[in-house]
Formats: structure tokens, C-alpha cells, sequence
């Protein structure tokens, strides 16, 4: 399994068990994307603030220059826009057609990892590969929320994967290069230069390591920037002609430049901090990845371990590239993903074809396990929230069960069993901690249930928004509201109309003393709170 470099011939019953495996962790993959996507109200901010400037899209026609409460949002190219803008005509602005897209990409991510790994380690490497993409906390949560991550990382791997797949003379045809320049273009609409910047610095990484000419042919070069400048092109220039060049500069300076290049005091983090994300968002497969990257660049001349070599080095490269960037988010990793399941894939083979002399890796595997169990039973001690002490105890137990099962197997050499319970834990604990999360974040992290349940904003009042906008206050409540800082909210009190506040819990702290006495609470839900000025009513501290 660990190097075929082409499909196995059907039959035996490994491939055909993985056959079924593969099957069915799509199958399963597919629900969990599904499970509450209809029912949980759109998050804030980002997943809000998207789908409030698609519903505008929508309703202007302007497929050019996309808004939020009636301003131009120049931060993200526009590409998930006109999905979900194409998804709210036949099925209105509701939460599934805001997430469509995302978990449509995470679930053709999946598909198309499993069509690159059964290339190269057949049946069951693909499942393997399955299992532990399936599994990524990281996948799951970005795969539910309808932001551009998925998309994203959909294409960087599109681009990567018909790389890997690609025989050597194949590499450089010019059909191959111009559908790599499509899907290029796709991504620089989904996110920018880094849709281009990432994959194509994974590409030169993991060619160079598997000893592969790392530039394409001047015909193949010129197939592919022909093919992405006729997807990116048509946009660009009816957004430069509505904007200007002035204003198309000065957002690649501070979107790319300032961004990567800058210290943001919201995004600061070290450079070590994408090793943490990746433990945690990788788990339970961090071990194995960090051993079989290991091991296949060291073997990286053996064509048994180059489609291993590539995705290790490639996924290596991104890893340091998005680690020397000032700005840092743990979804800025995700179009990785895909490539550490490759790596993983690999691993359990070589464990597999040599599980005499390979208990490294099973070991670390059952230890993994182990310590997330020990983990997830100290979380209800340091986060006091509803729901995460159920989700935290049943992902202990289960995770604890899979240890077990883990140590048992590495203990008697069944590295299937190791791997399969490690895949199995991952898998349940994302259905219960979906089951679990998912609808308090709903309640906590969205305006939705304080619009439905506070009668006061639909009576024709003017709303004003305090401190920091709050885009699923838009979105449900089909308004642009007015915003005021706390600076300014005490000259606001004075208002005839007699306007209605929506604080954020957190920001109520910041707002004067003296302000706060002359307002009274009309309603609270979740984090967020509405209040009034007063009139004559007995004046005490909220």
C-alpha cells in the first residue's frame, strides 16, 4: 500500500474493505457537515458578516464591488459571494444556503483526496487518508461555518493533487497546466494572492524534495498564466474601473502586505503558535503525521515515499510560510489538511508492510490518545460554558476507550487496530461535540434569538449598535443599524427618537458610569443586550 505508484488491480479483500471504508467515512464526514447547518443561526462575526454581503450582492445585482450595510467590503474577493448569492435566489438567505458552499468544499475535498491517495497507495491508503481528514477537528469546524476557508482550501489542494497524481510525462502538458490556472484563478477569488501564493510554493517545495524539475516549461508557464488571468481578469478589471487603481493598490498593501508583513494586535501570535494549532486541530494524528513526514523525507529518494516526500515537504513549507507571518488565525492553516492526511495515509502503510519494526509510530498513537482523554477530563475545570462539560467528559471516555484499544494493539502488533481506533474516537468525538457546541455557539455567538425575541427592535425604533458592529443583528434583523462608540454613546441618550442600544456583555464594562445609570435593560439574550435611555424611572446601575 505504501508506494504503489498506480491503481491496484481491483479485487482482494483489503481493497475491497477499503472500498467500503472509504464509503462509508464520506458517508459519515457528509452528516456531521449536515448535522444542525439548517438550524443553527449564522455566527458572528465572520459567518455572518459574509452572508449579510451576499444577501446585499443579491439583492443589487453588483457581482463586481460586494457590501455590508451599504458600504463596499473590500477585505475578501468575491467568489463565495456569488455562491451564496446564486444559492439565497432558489432558496432564500436562510443558514443552509449561507453554509452550502463551505461544506460542499470540505466534502469535495474529501473526494478528491481520495482520488489522488487511491492513485498512488490504492483502496486502502485512500480510506486511511479518509479517516484522518474526516477527523481533523479543524476540517470539521471549518467545513460547518460558512466562510471562505473551505473554498479555499478546496482549490489549494485541487492545484496540489493534480500535481501528485500527475505521471512525469504528464507534468508539463499544457491542458494540465491551463486547468491549474483555472483553478489558480478560482482561488485567488476565493481569498486573494495567498490562494495563489500558497499552492504554488507547496508545488516548488514538494517538487524540489522529490528531486522533480520544479518549474514548468515556458509553454506550460504561459498555458496556465493565460488560463488564470481569463477567470481573475473579467473581475479585476470591472472592479478596478469601479474603484480605481489608487484603491486596488492600496488594498493588496494592507490585505497582503500589511497583513503578513505587520504586526496586527488582533492576530499577534508567535511563531511557534501554528505547531500548537496543528496538535490540536490535527489531533488525534499529530503524532503520526510529525513521524511519517519524518520518515518519508528521509526516504525521499525511494519512489515508495515520494507522493509522501511532496505532501510532507509541501505541507512543511506552508507551515513556516503562514509561521514568518505576523497575522495568524488557526483556519489560515486548513488548506494543509489535506496534505498531512497524505502523510498520514503513508505512515500507517509503512507501519502496516513492517509492523515488526515499526512500533514507533503505533506507540506515539495510543500515547496521543491517551493524553487527549487526560486533556479533555481537566477542560470543564478551566472553561465554565453550558455544554462543553457533557461534550469534554464524552470525548474523555471516548478517547480514553480508544487508547485502550490503541495500547492493546501496538502492544500485539495489529497496527490497524491502533490507527482504527484513533480514526473511530476522532470521528465520534466530532458527532458529539457537534451535537454538543454547535447550537450553544448558535445561541451564544449570534444576534438571531435576541431579534426573534425582543418585540421592542421591530417596532420602527431607530437601533444603534455600541462599541463593535454586529453583523448577525443585520442579517436577521434585515436593517443597517446605526453604530456609536461608548466615547459618544452619552451624546446619543439625548436623542428624541429615543433609539434602542445593542451592547455586547463585554463592552458594557466600558461605557461610563455615569451613562450607564441613564439607561435601562429591554432585553438580553445570549451575549448580546438591548437597552433604552431612561425617562423617569428610578435610576440604578445595570
Amino acid at each position: 500500500m505504501c508506494g504503489r505508484p498506480a491503481r491496484p488491480a481491483p479485487g482482494g479483500g483489503v481493497e475491497r474493505w477499503g472500498r467500503f471504508a472509504f464509503r462509508g467515512i464520506a458517508a459519515v464526514f457528509g452528516a456531521v457537515l449536515l448535522a444542525g447547518s439548517a438550524r443553527v443561526p449564522l455566527l458572528d462575526p465572520d459567518e455572518a458578516r459574509f452572508a449579510r454581503t451576499s444577501l446585499e450582492m443579491m439583492r443589487s445585482g453588483d457581482l463586481a464591488v460586494p457590501t455590508f450595510e451599504g458600504a463596499p467590503r473590500l477585505a475578501k474577493p468575491p467568489l463565495l459571494h456569488w455562491l451564496q448569492s446564486a444559492l439565497y435566489r432558489p432558496l432564500g438567505p436562510t443558514e443552509l444556503a449561507s453554509r452550502l458552499p463551505s461544506m460542499g468544499a470540505a466534502f469535495g475535498t474529501l473526494l478528491l483526496l481520495g482520488w489522488a491517495v487511491r492513485r498512488r497507495f490504492g483502496e486502502e491508503g485512500a480510506a486511511w487518508a479518509a479517516a484522518a481528514f474526516a477527523s481533523f477537528p479543524l476540517v470539521v469546524a471549518l467545513g460547518k461555518v460558512g466562510t471562505i476557508d473551505a473554498l479555499l482550501s478546496l482549490h489549494v489542494f485541487a492545484v496540489l493533487a493534480l500535481d501528485l497524481a500527475a505521471a512525469p510525462r504528464e507534468a508539463g502538458r499544457v491542458g494540465r497546466a491551463a486547468m491549474v490556472g483555472v483553478i489558480l484563478g478560482l482561488a485567488f477569488l476565493a481569498k486573494g494572492p495567498v490562494g495563489v501564493i500558497v499552492p504554488l510554493l507547496a508545488m516548488l517545495t514538494g517538487r524540489t524534495a522529490t528531486g522533480r524539475d520544479p518549474l514548468p516549461s515556458a509553454r506550460a508557464a504561459a498555458a496556465g498564466a493565460l488560463a488564470w488571468c481569463a477567470v481573475v481578469l473579467p473581475w479585476g478589471l470591472a472592479f478596478v474601473s469601479r474603484l480605481g487603481w489608487g484603491t486596488a493598490a492600496e488594498l493588496v498593501r494592507t490585505e497582503l502586505l500589511h497583513r503578513y508583513f505587520e504586526e496586527s494586535a488582533q492576530h499577534a501570535e508567535p511563531a511557534w503558535y501554528y505547531l500548537l494549532v496543528a496538535a490540536v486541530g490535527l489531533a488525534p494524528w499529530a503524532a503520526t503525521l510529525a513521524i511519517g513526514a519524518g520518515r518519508a523525507l528521509v526516504r525521499r529518494r525511494d519512489p515508495s515515499a515520494r507522493t509522501a516526500a511532496y505532501a510532507a515537504a509541501a505541507f512543511l513549507a506552508g507551515l513556516a510560510f503562514l509561521s514568518i507571518g505576523r497575522g495568524k488565525l488557526p483556519s489560515y492553516i486548513l488548506p494543509l489538511a489535506p496534505l498531512a492526511a497524505v502523510v498520514v495515509a503513508w505512515e500507517i502503510g509503512v507501519e502496516i508492510e513492517e509492523r515488526g519494526r515499526r512500533r514507533l509510530a503505533p506507540a506515539a498513537m495510543a500515547a496521543f490518545l491517551a493524553v487527549t482523554a487526560a486533556v479533555l477530563l481537566a477542560v470543564p475545570r478551566f472553561v465554565a460554558r453550558p455544554g462543553i462539560g457533557v461534550v469534554a467528559g464524552g470525548g474523555s471516555a471516548i478517547f480514553g476507550a480508544a487508547a485502550v484499544a490503541a495500547a492493546f494493539g501496538a502492544a500485539r502488533g495489529r497496527v490497524r487496530l491502533v490507527h482504527g481506533a484513533g480514526a473511530a474516537a476522532g470521528i465520534v468525538f466530532a458527532c458529539v461535540a457537534v451535537a454538543g457546541i454547535f447550537p450553544v455557539l448558535g445561541r451564544e455567538r449570534s444576534a438571531y434569538v435576541l431579534v426573534e425575541g425582543t418585540p421592542e427592535l421591530h417596532e420602527g425604533r431607530p437601533v444603534v449598535v455600541v462599541e463593535k458592529r454586529i453583523p448577525s443583528l443585520c442579517f436577521y434583523l434585515d436593517r443597517v443599524p446605526e453604530w456609536v462608540g461608548t466615547a459618544d454613546l452619552g451624546a446619543a441618550l439625548a436623542r428624541r427618537d429615543r433609539p434602542l442600544f445593542v451592547v455586547d456583555a463585554i463592552d458594557l464594562p466600558g461605557i461610563p458610569a455615569d451613562v450607564r445609570d441613564g439607561l435601562r435593560e429591554v432585553a438580553q439574550r445570549g451575549r448580546y443586550r438591548v437597552l433604552e435611555p431612561r425617562l423617569d424611572a428610578p435610576r440604578q446601575p445595570l
